[in-house]
């Protein structure tokens, strides 16, 4: 059987070498923000949308909604917008250990 490493035992090391701990953190939040825009262009699609119908309904260009749909703009109030152009909305939770609040009444007003 061979025997690799733990991850806690080398971890620090991984860090370092890849910018520390900020440029992880960054790199976790565009690889979510990628990840997010990638799923709400493939609800896009699957509704049969163009982005050119979803910019006409956020009053915005079809660049923007690209960017949206790249992870280059992923604020809450541009996701919402997007999200209520597809016909949906936008639930915000807080969490506090095992205490879970659904918050509702996002500001859709900036793109």
């Amino acid at each position: 059987m061979t025997n690799f490493p733990k991850w806690s035992d080398i971890r620090t090391d991984i860090v370092a070498s890849s910018g520390g701990e900020e440029a992880v953190t960054e790199v976790r939040r565009r690889s979510q923000a990628y990840i997010d825009a990638y799923r709400l262009a493939e609800r896009r699609k699957t509704l049969g949308l163009s982005q050119t119908d979803v910019a006409d309904r956020m009053g915005v260009t079809k660049s923007r909604v690209s960017q949206i749909e790249r992870g280059e703009v992923s604020t809450v109030e541009t996701i919402a917008r997007y999200v209520q152009a597809l016909g949906g909305q936008i639930q915000i939770s807080a969490v506090f250990g095992d205490d879970l609040y659904i918050l509702r009444g996002t500001d859709t007003h900036a793109a």
